[in-house]
Formats: C-alpha cells, structure tokens, sequence
C-alpha cells in the first residue's frame, strides 16, 4: 500500500477502541458482544471534529487552545469561545471515559505559556485506507 494515496479512516485507541471519522462513531470493540454494556456512541459533528483533531496533532505536544478553536470552530464558520471548548471538551471527555477510555487520555496542559491539550501519542494508531480507484 502506497502511504501517499492513503487516507485515514479512524483510529485505534489502546487497543479496543476504534474511532469511525466518517460515522463519528467511537466503538468499543472489546465490548461489542456484552450488551449491558454501551459499546457505540455517535458524536455531534463538532465534538467528532474537536476530537479528531485532537487525534491528528497528538505528538506529545500541547496542543492550544486558540489553535484549536480556530481550527474546529472558526475555519468551520463557527463562532468559538474558550467558554465553548471547555463545554464540548467536557462532554468529550465524560463520553470517551463512558467508553473505557481512560480519564487521562486527554490532559489540560501548559507548555511555553500555551495553555491547551494533550493527547499521549503511543496510545493512537491511525487506521489507513486506499481508494481502489488510485491502486
């Protein structure tokens, strides 16, 4: 497979957990045969937005939050507020967790006087397709 025609389709968190870009959807894979318990959720648009983008610049570094809320908001036509981020990111975050998710997996951080967010990037691995068309 040629990376370079490749896109990304999701990505696996740890290893039971599957991010679905195109359904928004979050999947428990492990627990996807229980069902007691929730397995799927569906994210708003730009919740799955937010977290994608999360996912996409998950290097280790803190990722601000003016970049953030002009990337997700602002770009999309959107107005954006710090007041705005800190309502979705909640919501995020309490879905993730509901989803086996550790509570850690996104950090409020501080780095240079940027104050932001962080993702640990050995715990993401994107899930890559190829359009059958450009094979």
């Amino acid at each position: 497979m040629d990376l370079k025609s490749a896109k990304v389709y999701g990505y696996m968190i740890e290893s039971d957990i599957q991010v679905n870009i195109s359904q928004n959807r979050i999947i428990n894979i492990t627990q996807l045969t229980n069902e007691k318990s929730r397995s799927v959720i569906r994210l708003r648009k730009t919740m799955m937005r937010l977290f994608i983008y999360l996912l996409e610049n998950a290097n280790g570094n803190v990722i601000g939050n003016e970049e953030i809320l002009t990337n997700v908001w602002d770009n999309h036509g959107l107005s954006s507020s710090s007041q705005r981020l800190w309502q979705v990111m909640r919501c995020l975050k309490n879905k993730l967790i509901m989803m086996g998710i550790p509570e850690d997996f996104i950090i409020k951080a501080e780095k240079d006087h940027i104050k932001g967010f962080c993702i640990n990037k050995d715990r993401v691995m994107p899930i890559y397709y190829c359009d059958v068309k450009n094979l």
